[in-house]
């Protein structure tokens, strides 16, 4: 029975260290024109992308946008390494009919004002999360570079594809270091842009600490958090930008 207990426990271990790689890449809350579903709707996404080398299959994964409302479940489909998945966010579930080899559609719409996303996997442990704040018309919000960078407005949308970063001088904003990680408390924060806003982020998505820093330098003392894993997310509102990073507490 101990045998069976360690193993099961190694397999859960190990398929949340796999989820790990799996991240929010780019969204397009506001697609008045850029391009259709394969039903000719001009409908919004997200795009998620596996930064590994070994494929994911999603099946259980969910997302959803309110926790009041049922979540949107992945179909049995795999994402390849080093691969991309585009979901439909258009409360059209209907038009799945066209067999999940074609469209992703989700049972929620996004809204450009501002919203939260949360991906998660079969365990109900969080993945990743998604925030943004009044995003223009045809713009998406996207990771530069890609899958390693803050999130950043660009009209230059990669649907499915690596972000291309020549439209941006994202160099300002590209470093943030956070030490010591794993932590039993304190975190040095160094950035090379302010950090107007930050939240901590458990697995479950429930934000369990925020605050204004407004500042390039300094320390988060998370002592009071339980041991384990959670997501902080940087924000700088007057360059309007993003970036999540995740960090240990041990």
């Amino acid at each position: 029975m101990k045998k069976i207990t360690l193993l099961l426990n190694f397999l859960i271990c190990s398929n949340f260290l796999i989820s790990q790689n799996l991240l929010f890449n780019e969204v397009l809350a506001s697609n008045d024109s850029l391009m259709t579903d394969s039903y000719g709707d001009y409908d919004d996404w997200l795009e998620i992308y596996n930064n590994s080398s070994i494929p994911v299959n999603l099946n259980g994964y969910k997302l959803y946008d309110d926790p009041n409302i049922t979540s949107w479940f992945f179909p049995d489909t795999t994402i390849a390494a080093y691969g991309y998945i585009v979901i439909w966010c258009d409360d059209q579930l209907f038009q799945n009919s066209n067999g999940w080899n074609s469209d992703m559609h989700a049972n929620f719409k996004i809204n450009k004002d501002g919203e939260t996303v949360y991906f998660k996997d079969p365990a109900g442990n969080l993945v990743d999360t998604i925030h943004w704040n009044n995003l223009p018309t045809d713009t998406a919000w996207a990771r530069i570079p890609n899958a390693t960078g803050p999130f950043t407005l660009t009209t230059n949308y990669t649907f499915g594809a690596n972000n291309n970063p020549s439209n941006i001088n994202h160099k300002a904003f590209e470093k943030i270091r956070i030490s010591p990680i794993p932590s039993k408390s304190i975190f040095k924060i160094n950035t090379n842009y302010v950090v107007d806003e930050y939240e901590i982020i458990d697995l479950y998505g429930r934000i369990v600490d925020s605050g204004i820093v407004r500042s390039k330098d300094f320390f988060l003392d998370l002592g009071y958090l339980k041991r384990g894993y959670y997501f902080i997310v940087f924000q700088n509102k007057f360059q309007n930008i993003s970036y999540t990073r995740k960090i240990i507490l041990n």
